[in-house]
């Protein structure tokens, strides 16, 4: 009995902190780090994180009670965290995967967490009431951000991006929204009366308007299929015929809201004219803007070149967080087949914009067949325990799930488990509709009770002091060692905080033109975090405006390492050919090339690598390499002087003379129309006095 209180003493600091997970993440940032929100919010997760599973240990050493609810959920939740682990061996940037593994790890380590310390109906209401809260109130703020009533400090945002909360991006604030405004409306549609319904529906209102208003259509589908699916499982699942009628109603009420909202959307009406909010809202949800739009067009090559990857690495995949090293080389290729590049818009994603497909470009189909193993013992858990609870925890599982599944949905479309509040929630909600079911039916999920037999001693009254002496020796030492452990993960998770800070520091400096003070700056990060390959990138590039090339050269290639950015490439080349050293430029010109957001842009980097070509007589790569430009410009003389140039080094004169014709046609008054004519007049001299030779 004794050893049970001390548990629920324990397990009562752990809810504290999961309280304190689910206020602070959405709420928390710091002004001076770059970026300013998401290394805040992750080191607070993290940190909270690895506090709640010290208590988890320190309660099973101290109370000497070790009691692991064993689930469904945890080989494979094991299995995809070993597997995760495991990829760092076969990793193409071990750098890249070894920074991701605490956001991989938190989610996982969330559940266990849930689901051995609440074991109490009241615990899950709290945080349940906790989640809505905090979510009202982040709804709150974004209506009044739509209202352009704001911190003075995002003053600079506008339209649609106004509306951001505390997340600095609209798209990551509505993927957040959609978790506490499913929980809120499960709750809400429930006969049973869990939290007061004018509080709910208060809830519903003001997170839904705020939704709405950030024009997300991806959430918009999670949210509309979730509370779907929550009603088909109210329905199926409810007890008494009376209940089935309820839910019935509520189903077709639903289905008539729906058709009334697309009314109001799409048939035009003063209310939803082009500079009003339903006409704003009208414009994102066209079928040309979900099918043809900037947008659309992206994520479609996005996902074209992610398939791409998974191709290349089908089985094991490329390593764990690994996408956005590979982003640029992928997205490189995909615009060289089949005239890609003049169909979708030019970008940079450090995501795939759909977690299914990141997971198996990282992870390969063993981990991805491993991600869909947890989300199909999960449903079927599910659906094997809802007939057999009371209907306020039916209410309460079904509520979870509609989370649960929100997020599944909006993970085809964007990025949830890469940001630290959609990722807490999504665990917290999975790990309490488990928690549920224990709660709900003890006899099928039995714990693992290896304190059992000295337990039940202290119960009877038996003496168990024999080893007195020995016990509070060990539990020190383990409660010392699991703590030691605790405070080196925390201050290793501070470390690349810290370099964000110096980041902003010298990016600030940078932007007063104050190079040699950035430079420090971005030093210092460096020594917070010497895997921040943007610093190298950052200090490389003031070096080369110095014309400190050799030292510009050490830095990018530094860079190289941790990072791949649009312009490394170009970067690196013209410190090669300032020193003269063509050789080592030209395959970093090549790479320029293709990493162009435009093919105008590609044109001077053809032009200078074809002449390059030239002068080293290379001249089929020369002829390859103006002819793909001039298939970008048709219209330009200088490349079409450059081909005839390869084709005069290759003797193909037909072909030389030719072009050059075609450069005095497109620009006869140019220089190098002038040179074309030169060398017409010398080619038609040769051909003369090779005449008169055989005369």
């Amino acid at each position: 009995m004794l050893s049970q209180k001390k548990s629920l003493g324990w397990d009562n600091c752990i809810s504290i902190i999961l309280v304190l997970i689910i206020i602070l993440i959405p709420l928390v940032f710091y002004k001076y780090s770059l970026p300013t929100f998401e290394p805040a919010k992750n080191l607070a997760l993290y940190s909270l994180a690895v506090i709640a599973f010290t208590l988890v240990s320190l309660k099973f050493i101290i109370t000497e009670h070790l009691s692991w609810q064993k689930t469904e959920l945890d080989k494979p939740l094991f299995m995809y965290l070993l597997y995760g682990s495991l990829s760092l061996l076969w990793s193409v940037n071990i750098y890249h995967s070894i920074l991701t593994l605490p956001m991989f790890f938190v989610g996982p380590v969330l559940f266990f967490i849930i689901t051995n310390s609440i074991r109490e109906q009241k615990k899950i209401n709290i945080l349940l009431l906790a989640i809505i809260f905090v979510g009202t109130l982040m709804g709150t703020y974004g209506i009044l951000q739509y209202m352009g009533i704001d911190f003075q400090m995002w003053v600079g945002n506008v339209g649609r991006s106004q509306v951001m909360g505390l997340f600095g991006n609209v798209n990551y604030f509505a993927e957040y929204l959609i978790s506490p405004l499913t929980l809120s409306v499960g709750l809400f549609l429930s006969k049973e009366k869990l939290l007061n319904r004018f509080f709910l529906f208060l809830s519903v209102i003001i997170i839904g308007t705020t939704l709405l208003v950030t024009f997300t259509r991806g959430s918009y589908l999670a949210v509309g299929i979730s509370i779907s699916v929550m009603l088909l499982l109210y329905h199926k699942s409810a007890s008494s015929l009376s209940d089935k009628r309820y839910y019935k109603r509520i189903i077709l009420y639903g289905l008539l809201l729906v058709i009334i909202a697309l009314v109001i959307v799409y048939i035009p009406h003063p209310l939803n004219q082009e500079n009003t909010s339903l006409g704003r809202l009208r414009s994102r949800v066209t079928p040309e803007a979900l099918t043809s739009g900037h947008n659309a067009l992206r994520r479609m090559a996005t996902w074209q070149y992610t398939w791409m990857m998974i191709k290349d690495r089908f089985i094991l995949g490329s390593g764990l967080g690994t996408f956005e090293y590979l982003s640029l080389k992928y997205q490189a290729d995909f615009f060289t087949l089949n005239g890609n590049r003049d169909v979708y818009p030019h970008g940079f994603a450090g995501e795939a914009h759909n977690e299914y497909l990141q997971t198996w470009s990282e992870l390969g189909l063993i981990g991805f067949l491993l991600f869909l193993s947890i989300i199909v013992i999960f449903y079927r858990l599910l659906f094997w325990n809802l007939k057999e609870m009371t209907d306020s925890q039916r209410a309460t599982i079904i509520s979870l799930s509609g989370g649960v599944t929100a997020v599944l949905i909006d993970a085809i479309f964007g990025f949830p488990f890469q940001l630290p509040a959609s990722l807490s929630l999504f665990w917290i909600f999975f790990g309490l509709a488990i928690a549920q079911i224990i709660t709900a039916n003890q006899k099928k999920i039995e714990p693992i009770e290896e304190g059992k037999h000295k337990a039940s001693k202290i119960a009877s009254g038996e003496k168990v002091n024999q080893n007195s002496r020995r016990i509070p020796f060990r539990k020190v030492l383990l409660s010392f060692f699991v703590a030691a452990i605790s405070v080196v993960l925390i201050v290793l998770l501070i470390r690349p905080f810290m370099a964000h800070i110096y980041w902003y520091h010298g990016n600030k400096q940078l932007n007063g033109g104050r190079k040699n003070a950035a430079i420090g700056y971005f030093e210092e990060a460096l020594k917070w975090n010497p895997w921040q390959g943007q610093m190298y990138y950052f200090i490389g590039n003031i070096l080369t405006d110095g014309h400190i090339t050799q030292l510009a050269l050490e830095y990018y290639h530094k860079a190289e390492k941790f990072i791949d950015y649009h312009y490394l490439s170009q970067n690196i080349a013209e410190n090669y050919l300032r020193q003269g050293k063509v050789n080592q430029a030209i395959p970093y010109l090549e790479k320029a090339i293709q990493y162009q957001s435009s093919k105008e842009r590609m044109l001077q980097f053809q032009l200078r690598l074809g002449n390059i070509y030239l002068t080293q007589k290379d001249y089929q790569n020369a002829e390859k390499i103006f002819n793909s430009a001039i298939h970008n410009k048709p219209d330009s003389a200088e490349l079409y002087y450059g081909l005839a140039q390869a084709y005069i080094g290759l003797g193909n004169e037909e072909s030389a003379r030719e072009t050059l014709q075609k450069v005095i046609n497109l620009a006869p008054e140019s220089k190098v129309a002038g040179y074309a004519g030169t060398l017409l007049k010398k080619f038609e001299l040769q051909n003369t006095i090779s005449g008169d030779t055989v005369e």
